[in-house]
């Protein structure tokens, strides 16, 4: 448990095959949990970044899920460049948002806790032509 830091290819690894499953992705969400998301070093090795176009979209899906327009509050986005994996959280409607996205992938998946019919709503989702790398701007 929260050993993503001790093996980054192998954990990325698995964590994008059960993402990619194409009907059982949901499973990437519990490992996810399980091996990254207390994982300090694996937090400490991301950098900070603004990537508004991942931000708009996971806006975009959370209103999805929850029903109507609602915005994402205290969003944090961090990149673990050598790997081309982002991840982070926010807040919007008084819940959580958990998500992280594969740029090699152009695939992500997004949590929303509590969920709207129950602990937790899980999408996947893509952004159109992917996301341009902060330090080439």
């Amino acid at each position: 448990m929260n050993s993503a830091s001790k093996d980054f290819p192998h954990h990325l690894g698995v964590l994008r095959e059960r993402m990619l499953h194409p009907t059982d992705y949901e499973l990437a969400v519990n490992y996810f949990l399980e091996e990254f998301a207390g994982d300090r070093e694996f937090v400490r090795a991301s950098d900070p970044e603004k990537m508004p176009k991942l931000v708009a979209v996971l806006g975009h899906v959370v209103s999805r899920a929850i029903g109507r327009r609602v915005e994402l509050e205290g969003t944090l986005v961090s990149y673990l460049r050598a790997h081309r994996f982002v991840h982070g959280n926010a807040q919007a409607d008084g819940r959580v948002v958990l998500f992280f996205y594969f740029q090699d992938d152009d695939a992500g998946v997004a949590m929303l806790i509590p969920g709207v019919r129950g602990e937790m709503e899980v999408a996947r989702f893509r952004l159109k032509g992917g996301l341009v790398d902060p330090q080439r701007n």
